[in-house]
């Protein structure tokens, strides 16, 4: 493989990881959680309940002992508890506070802005995915030292990868509801 095809793939690879930040870990061959139409209101009540909810989860951890938790998903920990019908009381007590109706709400709204500030991370609204994709295709195209066959092969991995990112891709607004806060929410992606 030349140097070029290793910097290609490598730039593949980061570029999807980099998109796929925190988001609640999906089982394979199950749909991704649907997404909410964001507010800046929504943004803000989710910014506000996830430190008294990160501070609930600490004294639940010492009740109940360290949760099955995703560590690319800073909201796994909190839903990890709420097995425990104490602990989901008091979950709901802290996201209903903050205008939030459920923790199956207030979980779909944090998966919603987790995505889009990943999107808006990205920058152009999430399209310099796509741009570094076709960019990426488009150097494996004109390698002539890859034979064809593998051509085709990483081509069709990119493929598959660039669709696999349009179904995380958010609902317009969203990326445009959480970009005023990108400070605040990349504090919460970087707590884990």
């Amino acid at each position: 493989m030349t140097l070029m095809l290793r910097a290609v793939c490598l730039a593949a690879v980061f570029a999807i990881g980099a998109i796929c930040v925190p988001q609640p870990t999906v089982a394979q061959g199950q749909d991704l959680p649907p997404q909410v139409q964001l507010t800046p209101g929504l943004v803000e009540s989710f910014i506000a309940s996830y430190p008294q909810l990160q501070e609930l989860g600490k004294q639940l951890e010492q009740r109940y002992g360290r949760a099955v938790a995703d560590p690319e998903d800073p909201t796994s920990g909190i839903a990890a508890f709420a097995a425990y019908a104490e602990a989901r009381g008091q979950i709901e007590q802290i996201v209903t506070a903050h205008g939030i109706d459920s923790l199956e709400d207030w979980t779909r709204i944090a998966y919603s802005v987790m995505l889009a500030y990943s999107f808006a991370e990205r920058g152009d609204g999430g399209g310099s995915v796509d741009s570094e994709m076709a960019e990426a295709m488009e150097q494996i195209r004109g390698d002539d030292n890859i034979p064809a066959a593998q051509k085709e092969q990483l081509i069709a991995m990119l493929q598959q990868q660039m669709a696999a990112i349009s179904q995380l891709r958010p609902p317009a607004g969203n990326i445009e509801a959480v970009t005023p806060f990108l400070d605040q929410i990349r504090a919460i992606a970087e707590t884990n």
